[in-house]
């Protein structure tokens, strides 16, 4: 606090005895007019913000001054102006906007240029000491309005050049910082407050972003030219802000310090219920700060001591009963706010007469929403962080269920080869003592009971058969049906023949059928063995007709095996053959049915099965 008091009074803007305050002129309409009519100008306050359209586009303002000693040293007047200023002293011209910096007067009323005057131009004059004699002085200003909407002149300072130039410095340094804070604070309330509205999540975020708010409102005052309300609003909205921000600054501490007991927020709902009718009413009905002989400002002045001595000592002890560090920072950042309220207050309303000082709450306001800013900082690379590990421990999870889960398909892959294996061993068991082991066995029987040679022969001939479709259909893996039926025609072609059946072969040229891959196709062949001898037991038929088809829409192939027989029974009853080629169909996904033959020359039986193609 020490350094702060040093700082600021080496950075001073109360106003030196040296240097002199002009704060009402004279204004005249129009062209400067005769000395003898001096009398028709009319006594102006400064600053003064003329927007009145009927007014003549020339001004002039007039300030008398007298000096009891001659100037031994440069003088320095400064003045801010709106839009194109001329500055006389004694009927000399002193200064005139524009010259020096690359711009005439005239380029004032250029509408490019007047965009860049919105809120004045400071305009800053050496005067030499040979202009200020001892004695009256009449230093007149005059504006030209062409092309502009409204005109304004601030408050005339003129001091030696030593004095005004550390005034100047102290004015811009305390500006900048000015500046500066309420642009953090706005920025950084306005992303919490946003953040907290998107996310609903951690409103003491919302909060902090309100304090930040709340901070630039107050300091604004310093940057603004004038109300952005009228009277006495502006005075209300900025004492409301004042008591909500001391009251969040106690909410804050409790809540970030995570203090157990309940206390905190009481007190800041009673300060609030109390401060903000009692503190609203007294701005509304304008009370001074300084007119210590009435209440209110013990008032304000007690409560918000009150407000900051809590969230100071409550700072200081989570700070020690944690031991962190960051709550440490914390208490320093509060209990520094804290003191400037105190300094401030104590000089510039309780004792203004004892020390000039600056007021140097924005340093206050400035380490707060610096520490909400880099614990907003820290929150957000946390974040970050938190989410670069998430990253990474989920790509190891990843890849460990990744490994469990190869590891489980190779298994299942085995599991499901040696399933397929046994599958596939058991129909071969199936197919060798339903086919050639039950023809065999018919061989050995005839054998036993004395057949002659030739009968012996064709039974293992019909066994050699057998044994050459089941290799036949095991041999065509890619699901050629046309190549299967093929093989099945030179298997059983002569036998057929033997049995008085002609085979009649109308096959078109159909895509490979994926059913009939691997031990499908031989499926087919048992299917059509099985029609073949139910035509040949029973149909008493001299002709089958194998017909192949690609269905409408392609989706599928058609084998169709009709014969010229006597067709089935009206009541059909599906033995053992009939169930075995309906069982041996749906292993494949086929459709299997039976119906009348469109034989032109008789009535026989037509098997027509359908194979999918996807």
């Amino acid at each position: 606090m020490l350094a702060i008091h040093l700082f600021s009074q080496h950075y001073l803007t109360a106003l030196p005895s040296e240097v002199m305050r002009f704060d009402q002129a004279l204004i005249q309409y129009g062209e400067a007019p005769a000395p003898a009519a001096l009398d028709a100008v009319t006594l102006q306050q400064l600053p003064l913000q003329i927007t009145a359209a009927d007014t003549p586009d020339l001004l002039w303002f007039y300030i008398d001054f007298k000096l009891a000693a001659a100037a031994d040293q440069p003088y320095w007047l400064s003045l801010q102006h709106r839009p194109a200023a001329a500055v006389f002293l004694d009927g000399k011209l002193l200064a005139q906007s524009g010259q020096g910096g690359g711009q005439s007067a005239n380029d004032e009323g250029d509408l490019a240029q007047r965009g860049l005057l919105l809120a004045g131009r400071r305009l800053q004059v050496s005067v030499p000491p040979a202009l200020l004699d001892a004695g009256p002085h009449r230093l007149s200003v005059r504006l030209t309005r062409e092309a502009f909407e409204s005109a304004g002149l601030s408050a005339v300072l003129l001091g030696p050049a030593a004095h005004m130039r550390a005034l100047q410095e102290g004015r811009q340094l305390w500006q900048g910082l000015r500046v500066l804070t309420v642009l953090g604070g706005l920025i950084l309330g306005l992303f919490m407050v946003l953040v907290w509205l998107a996310l609903r999540q951690e409103w003491l975020n919302g909060v902090t972003g309100l304090y930040c708010l709340l901070a630039a409102l107050l300091l604004s005052p310093h940057l603004l030219n004038g109300a952005l309300l009228p009277a006495p609003w502006w005075r209300v909205v900025l004492d409301l802000a004042d008591v909500l921000s001391k009251a969040l600054m106690l909410f804050l501490v409790a809540r970030l310090s995570v203090w157990p007991q309940a206390w905190p927020t009481r007190l800041v709902l009673v300060y609030l219920a109390l401060a903000l009718p009692i503190d609203g009413w007294a701005a509304y009905q304008g009370y001074s700060w300084t007119d210590f002989s009435q209440l209110w400002p013990w008032w304000a002045l007690a409560s918000r001591a009150l407000m900051l001595i809590a969230a100071t000592g409550l700072a200081c002890c989570a700070a020690l009963h944690s031991g962190r560090r960051v709550h440490a920072i914390g208490a320093c950042a509060v209990a520094l706010s804290a003191w400037i309220w105190a300094y401030v207050s104590y000089f510039a309303l309780l004792a203004p007469q004892r020390l000039a000082v600056v007021d140097v709450n924005v340093l206050g306001y400035a380490v707060l929403i610096t520490l909400a800013g880099v614990a907003v900082q820290r929150r957000f690379v946390a974040s970050l962080r938190a989410q670069a590990e998430a990253r990474i421990n989920l790509e190891q999870a990843l890849a460990q269920r990744t490994a469990e889960l190869q590891a489980r398909w190779k298994q299942l892959q085995i599991s499901e080869q040696q399933r397929g294996v046994a599958q596939e061993r058991e129909r071969l068991l199936q197919e060798m003592h339903d086919g050639l082991g039950s023809q065999l066995l018919m061989a050995r029987l005839e054998a036993e009971r004395g057949a002659d040679s030739e009968a012996l022969v064709g039974l293992l001939n019909d066994c050699i058969d057998e044994m050459r479709l089941t290799v036949d259909a095991l041999a065509v893996p890619d699901g050629d049906l046309t190549l299967l039926l093929a093989n099945l025609r030179h298997r059983l072609g002569s036998r057929l023949a033997a049995a008085g059946l002609v085979l009649d072969w109308q096959l078109a040229d159909v895509p490979l059928v994926p059913c009939l891959a691997g031990t499908g196709g031989r499926e087919l062949v048992r299917i059509v063995q099985e029609a073949l001898s139910n035509i040949v037991q029973h149909a008493q038929a001299s002709r089958v007709r194998f017909t192949t088809r690609l269905e409408p829409g392609g989706r599928a192939v058609s084998l169709v095996i009709a014969d010229n027989g006597r067709g089935m029974p009206a009541v059909l009853s599906q033995g053992q053959g009939l169930r075995n080629m309906t069982r041996r169909a749906q292993r494949i996904g086929a459709e299997i049915d039976w119906g009348v033959s469109d034989e032109a020359e008789a009535t026989g039986t037509a098997l027509r099965l359908v194979l999918p193609l996807a």
